[in-house]
């Protein structure tokens, strides 16, 4: 069996070069701080422009849909970096940002609306097309997503909502998960819910997931090409409540990850829009820039950088 493969010092260096000079200033300054060049504030900072005055995120802070206004979809992206950098519930962005959620709650419809209509009016993938019929777009025929990964931003925030609520939302995310097969995405959002909710509630998320990993995953790395569920998307860490079970598996992901980065230093989305030419090359260099600040803290937590000169 061969010897893992590292991502060497030069390599590294390529895709820091990347991030510098095309990333987003969020990844940038999100990558600083996971390689301790940063701080929280900074990442603050740039996560401020993408905040509304309602509380709420959108400037295509999702890039694969190019909306100003605020979405719930787009508030858990934003919820997303809030974590990644540990930010307080004391934190002004956080109160706003649940706010908006317990207000986008749709009490009629038992759900959040990922995104409005007006998504149509701006270039946007066609997984995010709204159906006016249908109320929804068709990423929204996952129930769980992004319903889950809400109620876990509510459980590590929960002083900002009420008890019963976030109880009545919890049994429902339970119900669902355990008469449900996981699509990936509603799988990663209850993995998010899993890892802010009480122990109780994160088991029986770990277990009912355990129980459809073989349909979840995907293990054959001549499929990783792609749009799937590789690995690494549901064991980001060590630490991960899947990585013993799956260890020869992320091991074979984080040699495929090594293997492909670009001359530049890059990652490239597996995916594209099929429209909206010249937008979507606009936000498929906000997602290289996102993806290589993803895959180099990945290949970090699990020891795949030689740092040596």
């Amino acid at each position: 069996m061969r010897s893992p493969l590292q991502l060497s010092r030069t390599d590294f260096e390529k895709g820091k070069r990347f991030v510098q000079e095309k990333a987003r200033g969020i990844d940038r300054a999100l990558f600083e701080y996971a390689f301790g060049e940063g701080s929280p504030e900074r990442v603050w900072e740039e996560l401020e422009r993408y905040q509304n005055e309602d509380g709420g995120f959108g400037h295509a802070i999702e890039p694969d849909f190019r909306l100003q206004a605020s979405s719930p979809m787009a508030t858990t992206v934003g919820f997303q970096y809030l974590i990644a950098v540990q930010t307080p519930a004391d934190h002004p962005m956080v109160k706003k940002g649940i706010r908006y959620l317990l207000e986008a709650y749709d009490e009629r419809a038992g759900r959040w609306k990922a995104v409005p209509e007006s998504v149509n009016r701006v270039p946007h993938a066609p997984w995010w097309h709204y159906d006016e019929k249908r109320g929804q777009t068709s990423v929204e025929e996952a129930w769980g997503n992004p319903f889950a990964e809400i109620v876990g931003y509510f459980h590590r925030y929960s002083r900002w909502v009420p008890a019963d609520f976030l109880d009545d939302l919890t049994r429902r995310c339970m119900e669902h998960l355990e008469r449900t097969k996981l699509t990936m995405h509603e799988c990663l959002c209850y993995v998010r819910l899993a890892e802010q909710a009480p122990k109780s509630v994160r088991d029986r998320i770990i277990g009912a997931i355990r129980l459809q990993l073989a349909d979840l995953v995907e293990t054959r790395p001549d499929r990783w090409d792609q749009y799937c569920m590789q690995p690494l998307m549901l064991v980001e860490t060590p630490v991960s409540p899947f990585y013993e079970e799956m260890a020869d598996d992320v091991a074979r992901n984080l040699d495929y990850v090594i293997e492909k980065q670009s001359e530049d230093g890059s990652w490239d989305p597996n995916w594209e829009w099929g429209q909206y030419h010249r937008d979507w090359q606009v936000a498929r260099e906000e997602w290289k820039g996102y993806l290589t600040v993803q895959n180099l803290i990945k290949l970090k937590a699990f020891g795949r950088i030689d740092f040596r000169k």
